[in-house]
């Protein structure tokens, strides 16, 4: 066998050793981070710098793009380039205003791409783009093509120009992006190189490099372009910064190793000291000397050696301080500690336990446990707690003590049981925290909860909760009391001095209430009272009078400002109307609704007609879509008369609805609920098949009739009404022709441009456009001039005042812009001969109303006769 070693040279050779290891673990480990940090760092910066690229060319593309197509649109360029003299007073000003970007230029080129106007970059631009403008004269399309100008790329574009009198283009809009000077402004990192291609990049990267491609695409028109954009970066500065922190790393390795050296040495010395110590403590033991700590050092072998040795005189010594120990923090423990024995008696009781039920130590040791529980339905808890002890050894959760004085105490308690050496049970420990201070917090949480911040009642949680503890058995009135015109003061005075006022409208509304009310804010301006009555009805609703008796409510508004307020209500009555809280809700609102529309100020008491409004309204509500679903909502059909002749030139389509129970429903009822519900779609879907189909009927009765439907302006959004009719159209072999849509007057909500476009898309499916209830409503007479319209339809309003002058002359000045604009126009609502010789004598032809024919089922219209004269 060799030499052996010393500790010294061991320690020196397996730390030297472990640290070299470490050493160059770490610095590849290191290396390799660092690269896929550089990788990934340059990938996440790649993604911005895509997105930066991607919205600036989106902004500068656009905004040049749609300038070309303004140009090569523009009546101005148009002339200029047909006009052979004087082309420059009506293009230079023209092209000055378009090329005020630097970064987007524009020429004009005549038909053989010659510069038309000498701008500035003219000549370059069209020698440059040659082959671009080429192109675009073969094919008449537009062209795209990448040059460079000095160190820029550029981007040309070149655009024929085509007017309505030429079918070839007439010239060449040249458009110039200065893609280096567009991509400048987003200040890349200066090694951050951008290259474009009208192709895909099929050059592989190099490996020093981050290169990344990707595709911006535009759209001109009906065509879509694309432009090829490739980043490339290289790694090397970011490797350097590697590198350097690598050699600091390296030089404080370096010094580690010098400080390891030094600190090998020390421990050996340290080392042998102390194996030296343990050989004389073990001489001393054996020759019975008395034992001091020789060794501070604790964890390793030697430190073992020396413990077992010196835990022999100690041990004794460490169980009496545990004793003292645990004896003291049984004592001053704040939880409550209660030990018993197998049998359930008490053992022993801490000053905790003392002090919160009131029971002296004697008074409790040797009793039962159970005389600290509740005897009552929470006797259950005690049972429970012992069952789970019994099986899993353990119990914590909540219960009641029962004091001295019989108060129960809230307390969270812990149960373990005590065994023996052999399993055996030796009784329990109980730890109880008192936790009454946890339920008084609990509550006042409950009760922010359940409160208006801004006035202080309670809010509708709060509500809820007191309408759920109130004994269902005592009727009372439950009041919605609503702070009339509330809007107006917040839009004057601001919401600052609206919530002021809300603030005092509680403190009004509580003061004025009969004594014992319930009062809560619901929402914005609304209340919810809830009242018990003790006196005859009578003298209780004189007594609720008092609350609409106009308030003075103080401001400060510039200045002290009072303002008066004045309420209405709705009152339902619990459980006359309803032992449903939701429907006494319902009934309550109505009543306030009701209260409302009578003229505000004012009580409203639910009555019988209230009700049936209400249930109504839910009926139809809850059979609309089965009614819809069915085909149970029908067309009739009123027809247009010429009065002059009585012939029926026309059939106006109305939807009818008549149910088993509810008998015949209004559309006045059901519409709007439609439109609120999301089936408006369904149900016009369903009345424009059926009108549809029976058009088949009612056109061989009468061949040269036209059929007349309205829609909803809901359905103009999202051009819902065009697909609708679109799809009625390919069921027919000559598409919608012979109908007439009727719009009203409030589509007019729609923006100029939007409204003409769908129309022009519905005519274009054979329909004529009508406006129904012409006058109704405000009209502006320069949208009506642009609108795509073939007919006006005067509202009935206007036929029933003929016998006014006023009414006779707006009719006569519709009459006339109709003529002026050559439009169809039918009087609605004619019930009188007066009517009908009046509208006769003022130049109206056609009509429809009462006086000729109410609305009747298809199977009632096919029996009229062709002509409906009236002498």
């Amino acid at each position: 066998m060799g030499e052996a070693a010393s500790i010294k040279a061991q320690i020196s050779r397996d730390v030297f050793g472990l640290f070299g290891t470490y050493l160059i673990g770490v610095t590849s480990l290191s290396i390799l981070l660092a690269s896929y940090g550089i990788y990934a760092f340059q990938r996440e910066d790649f993604k911005h710098y895509k997105a930066l690229m991607s919205t600036r060319l989106s902004f500068e593309f656009n905004s040049a793009v749609k300038q070309s197509a303004d140009l090569a649109q523009s009546t101005q360029v148009w002339t200029g380039l047909t006009d052979s003299s004087g082309r420059g007073q009506y293009l230079v000003p023209l092209l000055t205003q378009a090329n005020q970007n630097p970064n987007s230029q524009f020429e004009l080129l005549d038909y053989l791409g010659r510069p038309f106007v000498q701008g500035q970059h003219a000549t370059s631009l069209a020698l440059t783009s040659q082959t671009n403008i080429q192109k675009t004269i073969q094919d008449s399309q537009t062209h795209l093509q990448l040059i460079q100008l000095g160190q820029q790329d550029h981007l040309s574009v070149s655009r024929p120009i085509t007017a309505d009198f030429s079918d070839s283009p007439i010239g060449l809009v040249l458009l110039d992006l200065d893609l280096g000077n567009i991509v400048s402004v987003l200040n890349f990192p200066e090694d951050l190189k951008v290259n474009y291609q009208l192709r895909p990049f099929d050059k592989a990267p190099e490996l020093t490099e981050h290169t990344e491609a990707f595709v911006f695409e535009w759209r001109d028109g009906a065509r879509n372009f694309a432009l090829h954009i490739q980043l490339q970066q290289t790694y090397w500065s970011a490797f350097k910064f590697v590198l350097a922190g690598l050699l600091l790393s390296l030089s404080s390795a370096g010094l580690l190793l010098l400080g390891l050296k030094r600190w090998t040495r020390l421990f050996s010395e340290r080392t042998t000291l102390r194996l030296e110590n343990l050989v004389q403590l073990a001489s001393d033991i054996v020759q019975g000397h008395g034992i001091k700590s020789i060794d501070a050092h604790s964890g390793d072998e030697i430190s073992k050696v020396s413990g077992a040795l010196q835990n022999m005189l100690q041990k004794q010594q460490l169980a009496t301080q545990k004793l003292q120990v645990f004896s003291r923090i049984f004592e001053t423990a704040a939880e409550a500690i209660l030990i018993t024995n197998p049998q359930g008696l008490i053992m022993d009781v801490n000053t905790a336990l003392t002090d919160m039920t009131g029971y002296s130590r004697q008074e409790l040791i040797n009793q039962p446990a159970g005389r600290l529980y509740i005897q009552d339905h929470k006797d259950l808890d005690a049972k429970i707690i012992a069952d789970t002890v019994r099986r899993l050894g353990a119990w914590r959760g909540e219960t009641y003590f029962l004091s001295k004085q019989q108060s129960q105490l809230p307390v969270l308690l812990s149960v373990s049981a005590l065994l023996g050496e052999h399993g055996e049970s030796q009784g329990h420990v109980s730890v109880f925290s008192d936790i009454r201070a946890i339920r008084d917090a609990e509550k006042k949480l409950k009760n922010l909860l359940c409160e208006d911040v801004l006035t202080g009642l309670p809010n509708y949680r709060g509500f809820l909760e007191y309408i759920h503890q109130k004994n269902g058995d005592d009727g009372f009135v439950l009041l919605f009391i609503d702070l009339d015109h509330f809007k107006n003061i917040n839009d004057t005075f601001g919401h600052e001095q609206g919530d002021e006022v809300l603030r005092q409208t509680a403190q009004h509304l509580k003061s004025t209430l009969p004594e014992g009310n319930f009062l809560c804010r619901r929402s914005g301006d609304e209340f919810i009272a809830v009242l018990d009555v003790k006196t005859p009805w009578p003298a209780f609703q004189d007594t609720l009078k008092r609350i609409f008796e106009p308030a003075l409510l103080t401001l400060n508004h510039l200045g002290a400002v009072q303002v008066t307020a004045t309420f209405s209500a709705g009152a339902a009555v619990y459980p006359d109307h309803s032992s449903s809280i939701h429907e006494l809700l319902v009934f309550a609102d109505t009543a306030l609704l009701f209260a409302k529309a009578s003229g505000r100020n004012q009580i409203q008491w639910l009555n019988a007609q209230m009700m049936s409004v209400t249930l109504r309204k839910a009926k139809v509500d809850s059979k609309l879509a089965g009614a819809i679903r069915e085909g149970k909502i029908t067309p009739h059909y009123q027809p247009e008369v010429d009065m002059l002749t009585g012939e029926i030139v026309g059939f106006e389509a109305l939807a009818r609805w008549y149910d088993e129970e509810l008998g015949a429903i209004s559309p006045a009822e059901f519409i709007d609920l439609a439109e609120q519900s999301g089936l408006i779609d369904p149900l016009t879907q369903s009345m424009f098949q059926q009108v549809v189909h029976d058009s088949l009927a009612i056109r061989l009765k009468f061949p040269k009739a036209v059929i007349s439907f309205n829609s909803s302006p809901q359905l103009l959004a999202g051009k819902r009404l065009f697909t609708i009719l679109s799809a009625l159209a390919a069921d027919l072999e000559n598409g919608l022709d012979a109908f007439v849509l009727e719009i009203t007057e409030s589509d007019f909500g729609l923006s100029p441009q939007e409204l003409s476009i769908q129309l022009q898309s519905i005519m274009g499916l054979g329909l004529r456009i009508a406006i129904d209830d012409f006058g109704k409503s405000y009209s502006s007479l320069s949208r009506l001039s642009t609108l795509p319209i073939q007919k006006l339809k005067i509202d009935m309003s206007f036929t029933a005042g003929l016998d006014r002058k006023e009414n006779e002359k707006i009719v006569l000045g519709i009459l006339a812009l109709a003529k002026s604009m050559e439009l169809e126009v039918t009087s609605e609502g004619v019930e009188t001969r007066f009517q009908r010789d009046t509208l006769l004598r003022l130049g109206c032809r056609q009509a429809q109303g009462f006086f000729y024919s109410k609305p009747m089922p298809l199977a009632a219209l096919l029996l009229l006769p062709s002509h409906l004269l009236i002498a």
